[in-house]
């Protein structure tokens, strides 16, 4: 599969939060017809258009996408799809209408995040079933091997308690809302450590009480696995 450069027509964004990964391409977006499905609300792109779904689900999405969209495959036709529904937590019939809705879409939007996802793979075949123009908003990649072989789908990660999303910055930062502040046990300001197995950092928490997600994000040099990460959190 060859990525695409964005044209202004039809799109559906899977990037996680577009206006933070790229700001120009949120606002060329806007003056387009789009849906975008994501567990972040997007101050830019609005509630409108947003389908919200579960962190880390976009496997599931995808692979509703595809059996709704009458790809022809016994794969497709032997998923549950109450429970992948139920999982990811975007409705049976949001996937009838939403697939009707992309028949005549030219884009989709990715982020890098999907190159580290449990299922990767899988992502990107269903991608390559669907057959629209691929635009990574994030990443210089231009290409990722498919060879049309579809395999079970993994279980979703566990992202209950505390839960960071890893973004590029040259300098540490972890920021989150009420909600993040409330579920780790920490107060503004606070020096903390949070870690998850490989993956450690400390710096000083900020409240940022436009975020009403649970979940924090926090700045890093290199993204350490998949951007979500379900972690401990210490105060120092």
């Amino acid at each position: 599969m060859k990525f695409s450069d964005f044209k202004k027509a039809k799109t559906l964004s899977l990037a996680n939060l577009l206006s933070r990964s790229n700001y120009a391409l949120a606002n060329e977006l806007k003056q387009c017809d789009f849906k975008y499905i994501s567990c972040f609300y997007d101050e830019i792109l609005g509630k409108e258009n947003l389908i919200k779904c579960e962190i880390g689900s976009i496997s599931y999405v995808l692979a509703l996408i595809c059996k709704n969209f009458g790809v022809k495959n016994e794969y497709f036709d032997e998923l549950d799809e109450g429970f992948l529904s139920g999982e990811c937590s975007v409705g049976e019939e949001e996937f009838v209408w939403l697939s009707e809705w992309l028949k005549d879409a030219q884009n989709i939007i990715i982020d890098a995040s999907f190159f580290t996802h449990k299922d990767a793979k899988m992502l990107f075949e269903f991608l390559e079933i669907l057959g629209l123009n691929v635009i990574v908003c994030d990443s210089d990649i231009k290409s990722y091997e498919t060879n049309g072989d579809l395999s079970e789908l993994k279980e979703l990660n566990n992202f209950d308690g505390s839960v960071i999303y890893q973004e590029i910055s040259a300098t540490p930062y972890i920021k989150g809302g009420a909600s993040f502040m409330a579920a780790s046990k920490i107060k503004d300001g606070d020096l903390v450590e949070i870690s998850n197995g490989d993956f450690k950092m400390s710096a000083n928490f900020t409240l940022d009480l436009s975020q009403s997600s649970t979940v924090a994000f926090v700045g890093v040099s290199k993204i350490s696995g998949y951007n979500f990460r379900q972690v401990m959190v210490r105060k120092i």
